[in-house]
């Protein structure tokens, strides 16, 4: 474990922790750690500078360097927030305290009280527990050599306490490193769980909405599509019954036949629409190529589909607002354009995927919002919001006798979540 703490303990593993109750656990106790340090330093401080034995020249001098060290470690610890600061300035900070430490010391012997308050800076501040390991070796070395410049030998007894005070360090470190590492890996699980029940949310809400269209789908083909076959049948027998000679009967009937016939293929388009085995059955150029198909069949206008550029893996949501639009787009050429010729465009670009649909109809003034024909899917307005959702957009391009061109662009990775049982297809 050298990860640094700007990688291995303020980011959680998966992503950046969320804005309540992420933070790892030494954040959480730095409040200890920094009142730790300020107890230590201020019972030092009062025990020496109360020491009567002390003048008045070294009692300034102690102040000072009190205030001093007081002052590093606010600037370093807790404004600059030290867990998040690279290994290099960690180590200015850590020579800086000690030569400001060294000097007290050497003044008073109370300030030994900050070895505790600097044992647990070691453990906190560094990156990991294993390179506290090195820190805590150099911090008792320079705690040995304080105590024999004060006692000006060196002693058996303080021997034992360096050589005590290193093996326990040593293992207080490989300790609070396996603590770590099993709370590291608690916490990329638990990050792991969250983002699979996001993940899982997101695929119900899917789920529900794949339902909830098949469910219409069921109920405009029970009703509509089978009200408007029945409506045929009965015009063609009414028409068959008119005898010669009631010429303005049989022109309602015919316009009435012909009404019905639009709005069953309408109904057809919407249902085969909602059906979810429109795309999961068949690729998005193949859908489309079907729906000018039955167009051209239906209408006896010339309809033709363009595939251009490479097929990229699109997601359901992208192919089904895609397959929207055109449906939307034809329609209402069906009904309103009295179009010729319709060429619908679908292509595959760097990035994104652009349907095209141009009719050579008799067109309409886009900036006239009330012209607009909604058709019987979402019509315009809804069909540029659900683009807008999949961070793409919509577009009309039309004028009087000049016919209609709608443009969809949407990019690839648009979509991309697939519902249960469905993955985003080539």
């Amino acid at each position: 474990m050298t990860n640094h703490p700007t990688s291995a303990r303020h980011q959680p593993p998966g992503g950046p922790p969320s804005a309540a109750g992420s933070d790892h656990a030494w954040e959480r106790w730095a409040p200890a750690w920094h009142g730790l340090f300020c107890i230590v330093l201020v019972l030092a401080s009062a025990a020496s500078l109360t020491d009567s034995s002390m003048s008045g020249p070294l009692r300034i001098g102690v102040g000072a360097l009190s205030v001093a060290l007081a002052g590093w470690y606010w600037f370093w610890a807790r404004n600059r927030r030290i867990w998040s600061l690279p290994l290099l300035q960690l180590l200015v900070y850590f020579a800086g305290a000690a030569a400001l430490w060294v000097l007290l010391v050497l003044l008073h012997e109370a300030y030994f009280l900050l070895a505790f308050a600097a044992y647990a800076q070691v453990f906190a501040f560094l990156p990991t527990p294993r390179s506290a390991i090195p820190g805590a070796v150099v911090l008792t070395g320079l705690m040995t050599a304080l105590t024999v410049a004060s006692d000006g030998e060196l002693d058996e007894l303080t021997v034992v306490v360096t050589v005590l005070s290193v093996a326990v360090g040593t293992g207080m470190a490989l300790f609070i490193d396996a603590i770590m590492r099993e709370s590291k890996e608690r916490h990329q699980l638990i990050a792991e769980l969250e983002a699979a029940r996001i993940e899982l949310a997101g695929a119900e809400r899917q789920a529900g909405v794949l339902e909830e269209r098949q469910r219409l789908a069921r109920e405009i083909h029970d009703t509509l599509a089978q009200g408007f076959t029945s409506i045929v049948m009965l015009l063609e027998a009414a028409e068959a019954d008119l005898g010669p000679g009631q010429d303005p009967a049989h022109r309602y009937l015919d316009q009435a036949r012909r009404t019905a016939r639009e709005s069953l293929g309408e109904a057809r388009g919407v249902v085969w629409a909602l059906q979810p085995e429109a795309l999961v059955s068949g690729s998005l150029p193949e859908a489309l190529t079907r729906l000018t198909g039955r167009l051209q069949e239906e209408t006896g206008v010339t309809a033709r589909s363009v595939i251009t550029g490479t097929p990229t893996p699109l997601g359901l949501q992208a192919e089904a607002a895609l397959l929207r639009a055109a449906q939307e787009g034809l329609a209402n050429i069906r009904r309103h354009a009295e179009a010729n010729e319709v060429v619908l465009t679908l292509s595959y670009m760097a990035g994104r995927v652009i349907l095209d649909l141009r009719d050579d109809g008799r067109g309409f003034d886009p900036a006239d919002l009330a012209a607009v024909p909604t058709g019987t899917g979402l019509g315009l307005r809804g069909m540029r919001a659900r683009m807008a959702e999949l961070g793409g957009t919509l577009a009309v391009e039309s004028a009087p006798g000049e016919g209609t061109t709608l443009v969809a662009d949407l990019p690839a990775s648009a979509g991309q979540h697939a519902p249960p049982g469905g993955q985003p297809r080539p």
